[in-house]
């Protein structure tokens, strides 16, 4: 396995060349990209662009472990309005040629927002129907979409069996899961979800969480890794058991208000532990 993480944990006075240079200090091996973060990655960034940030990211050591999404809340491949879904489809096809300009593989997106005046069966028949499209795109790239489980945020595919039955239905090679263990928090247990899942898996998020904050406020649920209530031990006996090999990439919110870059050398130290099984 390899370490990666997103560019967005990057402290906002560091440009995107330092930023890589402190990965490389910290022991990554990758970065995540994240369209629409950071200005260097908008959708009006251009290929020639794309390329020069790849040309970065190669002089600094590193490789491009999977494109992310930060636009998918706003506008969702399942929204009722045409313009925002035809908006949605636009991100993800970005995404992909941008993952074939970075040398990736994979790609994630957050699929299906569930609300109070859109409900769950029209999120889910939209879904489907845009991510069978979508894959026939990503397979002729050779790019895998990996769908995020953002289960609270989304209130849309709570269970592990819910979310295979998903993909069932979806019935493409290109088209899995992005495994994130830490938004399993109140709707059942990581390790569960990676024996379910298994090869599906195009990518793994790792962060903690604290199960007894729930949804309260401001107060976030996430924090640091082994400073939560994940059963790492576990997390990492499944990986195993369904031979993950993959790309872990670590997605945390930055919470040091002093020498913020620490943060970034915290996480990587407890990721080797946790790929090395030293729990």
């Amino acid at each position: 396995m390899k370490k990666s993480i997103g560019d967005s944990i990057f402290p906002r006075e560091l440009t995107f060349a330092q930023g890589l240079q402190l990965l490389k200090r910290a022991g990554y091996q990758g970065v995540e990209l994240w369209l629409g973060d950071r200005p260097w990655f908008q959708m009006g960034t251009t290929d020639a662009q794309l390329r020069q940030l790849f040309s970065q990211i190669q002089n600094a050591g590193l490789e491009v472990s999977n494109v992310s999404n930060a636009l998918d809340w706003d506008e969702n491949i399942c929204a009722r309005d045409p313009a925002k879904r035809q908006a949605a489809f636009h991100h993800i096809e970005r995404q992909i040629e941008a993952a074939q300009i970075f040398n990736t593989d994979a790609i994630l997106v957050v699929a299906g927002v569930v609300t109070a005046d859109v409900p769950y069966n029209e999120v889910y028949a939209r879904c489907i129907d845009a991510l069978k499209k979508l894959g026939e795109i990503a397979g002729k790239a050779k790019v895998k979409i990996g769908v995020e489980n953002c289960n609270s945020e989304q209130r849309f595919l709570l269970s592990p069996r819910e979310f295979h039955t998903f993909l069932d239905e979806i019935n493409s090679p290109w088209v899995g899961i992005h495994l994130d263990v830490g938004n399993i928090h109140d709707t059942g247990f990581a390790e569960q979800w990676i024996e379910i899942q298994g090869p599906r898996i195009t990518r793994i998020h790792v962060k903690d969480v604290m199960k007894h904050r729930g949804r309260c406020g401001q107060e976030s649920v996430y924090t640091n890794l082994f400073l939560g209530d994940n059963n790492w031990r576990a997390i990492r006996h499944a990986m195993t058991k369904v031979n993950y090999d993959g790309w872990i990439i670590a997605e945390m919110e930055a919470r040091y208000r002093y020498a913020q870059d620490q943060q970034v050398y915290d996480t990587s130290a407890a990721m080797t532990r946790l790929i090395a099984g030293q729990l």
